[in-house]
């Protein structure tokens, strides 16, 4: 019961935090291409797009989480790797 509880809760955290990373990516994506401002650093179109998919796989298996379909130990070794790519693009982009 304890444990379950804490799937719920950890779930509907990461699920916020992998929203967050999806309407930043798009929001980004949006303003670089339909506004007339120009900025002095931009990050790639397929970095943008890579972190908005990653941040949908991380809503899919958080929610997934929730309903305790997976176990916590794929969820964090799947979260963590998705979070790491997706701050490292930010900072250094790869592709």
């Amino acid at each position: 019961m304890k444990k379950d509880k804490a799937n719920k809760i950890l779930g509907l955290i990461a699920v916020c935090i992998n929203a967050l990373l999806v309407l930043n990516s798009l929001y980004w994506y949006y303003a670089y291409n339909f506004t007339n401002i120009m900025y002095l650093v931009m990050y790639p179109n397929r970095v943008l797009l890579v972190n908005a998919l990653l941040g949908i796989v991380g809503i899919v298996i958080s929610i997934l989480l929730y309903k305790n379909k997976v176990s916590t130990k794929l969820f964090l070794i799947v979260t963590l790797i998705i979070w790491l790519i997706t701050f490292s693009n930010y900072f250094f982009p790869m592709y």
